[in-house]
């Protein structure tokens, strides 16, 4: 409110030195002229000014895109990446340990390291394990079948963990 107010105030006197400085020319070269009309004129020029500037500045506001509001300002968070954060904080706030996160990451790994470098985990381990790291190579370097034990509990990954996994597949 206060600053409306002042924009308010700032065009009034701006409309009123407009009209004062016509006046003072138009009296200068001795021009025959009525000065409330020069002022009324002079106020309502720079209302359609102010107006016509305001037209303008709504119309080039006009967003190309719409950000999603989970989405994290840093680079490498699309649609999918927001799913495979869904899937990890799922797995830190379940009752019950589960490795769908390891095998969701795995995966994501194993994409991304297709993606960006051409390679697939079983061409050349070493290199694998030097880009993603050893917690992150050894997930990648099984299948989902090979995973599974019957009967056996599955890790609880704490949230540094996972953020350091995470970590490892955007830095690729």
């Amino acid at each position: 409110m206060r600053q409306e107010r002042r924009a308010w105030l700032g065009r009034l006197l701006v409309a009123g030195l407009v009209g004062v400085g016509v006046n003072a020319v138009l009296s200068g070269l001795s021009v025959d002229h009525d000065t409330a009309l020069v002022g009324l004129l002079a106020a309502t020029t720079v209302a359609v000014g102010v107006l016509t500037l305001e037209a303008l500045d709504n119309a080039t506001r006009v967003p190309w895109f719409a950000r999603r509001p989970d989405t994290r300002p840093d680079r490498g968070e699309d649609t999918r990446t927001a799913m495979y954060r869904h899937v990890v904080e799922a797995h830190l706030t379940s009752r019950e340990a589960d490795d769908a996160v390891v095998w969701q990451l795995a995966d994501l790994a194993r994409r991304r390291l297709r993606q960006v470098h051409g390679l697939r985990p079983q061409d050349d381990p070493e290199r694998t394990a030097a880009l993603l790291g050893p917690v992150l190579a050894e997930w990648v370097s099984h299948d989902r079948r090979d995973r599974y034990v019957p009967g056996q509990r599955h890790p609880r990954y704490t949230g540094a963990a996972l953020g350091e996994v995470v970590r490892r597949i955007e830095a690729l």
